[in-house]
């Protein structure tokens, strides 16, 4: 029998992942993370849960990293899932006591950095639900055909989403910009 270190990654069962399955998944992890946590807050999970949320959609893909043909689309898609059903579960923080800190991330601001600007969150909250998730799909790179796969919707649905979506947020960066010349 093989000795393995105590940090070697295992699965639920206790069986070890082959390691090149976890060098692929790894490259996966650090270049993906970030901008899963970015489409989280598009979508509008709170900061507080959107770590929790990612690092459960990558364990997940973990599990299944042999299967999934497109890793970067099936995450989201899981994630997506994952916060739906924890706000579906109202497991509620108590008031006054603060969330713990996620080591995923570990730096003061580092979901503001990802973000941008918190002004586009706050007009992407105006959007309605399915506007908001088309849009968070489009701003992380996805195509009208890729995104509708991934709903279960018509790429036509997708566009149509897109389209209202874009005309309402220049109808706010309008009144916005009209606000700031008064």
């Amino acid at each position: 029998m093989t000795e393995h270190s105590p940090s070697a990654p295992t699965r639920r069962g206790g069986e070890r992942y082959d390691p090149t399955l976890v060098a692929a998944f790894s490259a996966f992890y650090r270049a993906e993370t970030l901008a899963l946590v970015a489409f989280l807050v598009w979508q509008g999970v709170p900061a507080a849960d959107v770590a929790d949320v990612a690092q459960e959609a990558m364990a997940r893909l973990l599990d299944r990293w042999e299967q999934v043909e497109h890793p970067r689309a099936w995450v989201r898609t899981v994630a997506g899932r994952v916060w739906g059903r924890k706000v579906a579960s109202v497991d509620e923080q108590p008031v006054g006591v603060p969330p713990e800190p996620s080591p995923l991330l570990s730096r003061p601001g580092e979901v503001d950095a990802i973000v941008g600007r918190f002004y586009v969150l706050d007009l992407l909250a105006t959007l309605p639900s399915r506007q908001r998730q088309v849009m968070a799909w489009t701003f992380d790179g996805f195509t009208p055909t890729e995104i509708a796969a991934e709903l279960h919707i018509t790429p036509e649905a997708v566009r149509t989403a897109l389209a209202k979506g874009r005309r309402a947020l220049a109808a706010q960066l309008a009144d916005e910009e009209g606000d700031r010349l008064r």
